[in-house]
């Protein structure tokens, strides 16, 4: 490639450069390189063909840099990497992030980072956050069904809206940050709980017989309590489907091809209750 051509420039200038709607490059740039390693992917692309991140959707923050936070923990990670070993875990972490990533692109999330066995994303817009999250939960739930003890996933969400502080790279950083972390905390698997903020957002969209309240909880390095609540994101689902939004692609076993589990048809998981501690 000859110096100072086109690609090279685009790589070189959004490098450190967040998407537009984290207050950085504009639209027209932001889709011709990732903002993680400057990559400058095919017209076409939704991933990074260098880092595999998602490429996702300009959008303007709603109310200046007052994002939605979402924070994605597989349960009890440690104790399962120790159980399947190593080249098992890597296989299921591969999969667990191909679902992720498909769903964060499909809501115009930007995947802020890894945390190891987990996801901090951010949205422009909270109902977005909780349909990404929703999907996501459906996806892995039908695949941790079909497996069974080969992929024993469960994975807990944490959601928050709030005032961040951006980062070179798009990087976050902030008490909304720190906050959305610690909600997660406070669910189990299969779970998503949220802050009053986010619910306050959303409520006219989210109606309230969607919701278990979990009531005032001490979070951890704040003064006041934090009221919490959970969402019944199958109900959510079903919701979404009547108003006209298809939901994702279900799983199906083949005999002649490997299971992916972002394919095809599989009937209704059964419901699953989802636990928070105290």
């Amino acid at each position: 490639m000859a110096a100072g051509s086109d690609p090279e420039r685009w790589q070189q200038s959004n490098v450190d450069a967040p998407p537009s709607w984290l207050g950085g490059r504009s639209e027209q740039d932001e889709v011709r390189a990732c903002a993680f390693c400057g990559e400058v992917p095919p017209p076409a692309s939704s991933f990074c063909p260098k880092c595999g991140r998602a490429l996702t959707a300009a959008l303007m923050p709603q109310q200046g840099e007052s994002l939605t936070v979402l924070f994605t923990d597989i349960e009890d990670s440690t104790n399962l990497t120790e159980r399947l070993g190593d080249e098992q875990w890597e296989r299921i972490i591969d999969e667990h992030n191909d679902i992720v990533r498909e769903e964060l692109h499909r809501h115009a999330g930007f995947e802020v980072k890894l945390t190891g066995d987990g996801f901090l994303i951010a949205f422009a817009d909270g109902i977005n956050a909780l349909r990404c999250a929703a999907r996501v939960q459906d996806q892995v739930i039908q695949l941790a069904a079909l497996r069974g003890a080969s992929w024993p996933v469960s994975l807990r969400m944490g959601v928050h809206r709030g005032d961040v502080i951006l980062r070179p790279g798009g990087d976050i950083l902030g008490r909304t940050v720190n906050m959305a972390a610690r909600i997660m905390a406070k669910g189990r698997g299969g779970s998503i709980v949220v802050s009053q903020a986010l619910h306050d957002e959303v409520r006219r969209q989210v109606g309230d017989d969607l919701w278990d309240s979990l009531g005032a909880r001490r979070i951890r390095g704040l003064e006041r309590r934090e009221r919490l609540y959970v969402l019944r994101w199958q109900e959510f689902l079903e919701l979404e489907q009547e108003r006209g939004r298809p939901r994702p692609q279900r799983i199906v076993l083949s005999d002649d091809e490997p299971l992916d589990p972002l394919q095809a048809v599989l009937g209704e998981p059964e419901p699953e209750t989802a636990g928070v501690d105290a």
